[in-house]
């Protein structure tokens, strides 16, 4: 999935000189211990890949959607959460890894309870190119170098944060739109 992604990513920054093809819409989820959680990572074990897109991550967030195309406007995204009266409490459920051919994603498994999957359905209406009907939230703490990824796996590390209210439309342009719910 994560290769995938990145072969994505390399092929719209050659087709469209922007790093987006799509736009995106996270969750900011406010981790009070993330420069202490991240400093798990042993930094000889970080990927980098040559640029700011890898490396230990600054803002954690839970993805809702990616593939947003550029058609969909601010306005389109804020009716979803406009709609919306959940509250949404974003629940690790230990720590796990993608692998990728050229590197490891370590990241918190986050339970996609009904607020998190509802959001998905909704976005998912408006036109997109997302490739992954299943929706498998999580929150990435780091890239690492291939195979070191294991180390870091930690099935029994539990993790609350509730009432998050903070979102991210990141559109295809580079324009980031935050509003609260």
């Amino acid at each position: 999935m994560i290769k995938k992604y990145i072969e994505f990513m390399k092929e719209a920054k050659e087709k469209t000189g922007n790093l987006y093809k799509y736009g995106c819409v996270m969750i900011e989820v406010p981790v009070s211990n993330w420069d202490e959680i991240t400093s798990w990572i042993d930094p000889n074990d970080i990927y980098d890949g040559g640029d700011s897109t890898h490396g230990i991550q600054k803002n954690p967030h839970v993805t809702i959607l990616y593939g947003l195309h550029d058609d969909v406007t601010e306005d389109m995204v804020k009716s979803v959460f406009e709609k919306f009266d959940e509250d949404i409490h974003i629940e690790v459920d230990g720590v796990g890894i993608f692998e990728n051919k050229d590197f490891d994603v370590v990241k918190f498994n986050v339970n996609p309870d009904g607020a998190l999957q509802h959001l998905f359905d909704e976005l998912s209406k408006f036109p997109n190119s997302n490739e992954y009907p299943e929706y498998k939230p999580h929150i990435t703490l780091c890239y690492i170098k291939k195979g070191l990824g294991n180390k870091y796996v930690k099935p029994d590390y539990k993790y609350t944060v509730n009432n998050v209210n903070k979102v991210c439309y990141s559109m295809a342009n580079g324009k980031k739109i935050y509003f609260e719910i």
